[in-house]
Formats: structure tokens, C-alpha cells, sequence
């Protein structure tokens, strides 16, 4: 009976183990479809409703759902994503000539530095709400990027925890030359769910917003 026990897939430790694996494989197919970058919109938003889906509810068919809602979000999320990535260049660049100015000493570019960083998670936590949300509901570009923007004034606090842990798991990746990439995505994607799911509740059917069994596309049929 021990031995039934420990083996049995349905007991917390195999399940457990199940979801972990399931938050690598998720990973890895959102780099894989991230690779176009204009791509990153889709990936994301594919990669946000498989994690919900299959790792915190536990639903069968996370993979299929990953590519599903990949080739149902790709006009939008890559309408959305595009402008966003000319802005976070952009931003970036700037970032980068403060940061070389302040190698060389200037104590305004160190000011610089902190104000680009800052101004870099404005649009980043726009872009997230805005991938996440098309995961859940149906929206044009226009009125995607709106509901963001409001969501996130309506949510600042939620916003900037979302938009500082992806930025920080993406720094750590990248530091560590990208070999936590085989799991940080998929991570980064599970504890934002905790934050943007409080969000979304309100406006999602009871049995959604209680996370009960539901069928699958329903939660996609409204917006906020």
C-alpha cells in the first residue's frame, strides 16, 4: 500500500512535480516563439493563459492551449507589441548613454540612470496588463492598449510589483547567461497570475472568478 502510494500520479508530490515541469516546457515554448521578437506579444499572452490554466487550476491540454491562444492573439498582441518594443528601444538607448556618461563620472547621468529605469517600467507594466488581459478577454489593439492603461492607474500598486518582478527575473536571466530562461518565463507568468487574477475577478462570470471548472474559451468572450 506504501509503495501504491508514493508511486500514485494523483498523489501532491507527482502532482506537484507535473506542474513543475509543465512550467519548464512553457518556458521553453515561449522562447521558441518569441524568437521573431514581434512575436513576444503572442508568446506572452499564450504563455500567461497555459500557466493559469494548467499550472495553478491544474487543466489538462496546457501545451495545446499555449499554441492555441498564441494563433488567436497574434494580430492584436503583435499590433500592440510592436510600437511598444520601438518605445522600450528607445528608453533603452537613453538609458544606455546615462549609464556610459555616468561611468565617467557625472552625477547627473547617475540621476539619469535611476529616472530611465523608472521610465522603463511605465510602459513594460502597460504592455503586461495588456498581454495578460488579452489572455482572458477579446479586444482590438486601440481598445486593448486603453483598458491597460486604466487597469493599471486603477491598480498601481499591483502594476508596479507585476512590472519590477519581470523585470527582475529578466535581469537575473540574463545575468546568469540565460540558462534560468528554461524557467523564469513560465515562474514570472505564475506570480503575476496572483495579482492580475485579483483584477480580473470582478469582471469574469462567479464560477470563473471563484476559479471553479469552467469551459475552456468562455473567459474570452468579454472584456473588462
Amino acid at each position: 500500500m506504501v509503495f501504491r502510494s508514493v508511486f500514485n500520479p494523483l498523489n501532491g508530490f507527482w502532482r506537484g512535480f507535473a506542474r513543475a515541469c509543465d512550467v519548464v516546457g512553457l518556458s521553453i515554448c515561449w522562447m521558441l516563439c518569441s524568437l521573431p521578437v514581434f512575436t513576444l506579444g503572442a508568446a506572452t499572452t499564450a504563455l500567461y493563459d497555459a500557466v493559469f490554466h494548467g499550472v495553478r487550476k491544474g487543466e489538462m491540454g496546457d501545451y495545446a492551449r499555449f499554441f492555441r491562444t498564441f494563433r488567436d492573439s497574434f494580430r492584436t498582441a503583435s499590433a500592440v507589441t510592436v510600437p511598444f518594443l520601438v518605445l522600450a528601444a528607445a528608453l533603452y538607448f537613453m538609458w544606455y548613454v546615462a549609464f556610459v556618461m555616468a561611468e565617467g563620472g557625472s552625477t547627473a547621468a547617475v540621476v539619469w540612470l535611476y529616472a530611465c529605469r523608472i521610465l522603463l517600467l511605465v510602459p513594460l507594466a502597460v504592455w503586461l496588463f495588456a498581454m495578460f488581459t488579452l489572455s482572458r478577454f477579446t479586444f482590438r489593439p486601440g481598445a486593448l492598449i486603453r483598458t491597460a492603461v486604466q487597469l493599471v492607474l486603477a491598480h498601481l500598486p499591483s502594476a508596479a510589483v507585476v512590472a519590477l518582478l519581470v523585470e527582475e527575473l529578466a535581469l537575473f536571466t540574463y545575468q546568469k547567461v540565460f540558462l534560468p530562461g528554461f524557467f523564469t518565463p513560465g515562474l514570472a507568468a505564475l506570480l503575476c497570475s496572483l495579482f492580475m487574477e485579483r483584477i480580473f475577478s470582478p469582471y469574469l462570470p462567479d464560477e470563473e472568478s471563484n476559479e471553479e471548472d469552467t469551459p475552456e474559451d468562455t473567459d474570452r468572450e468579454n472584456g473588462p
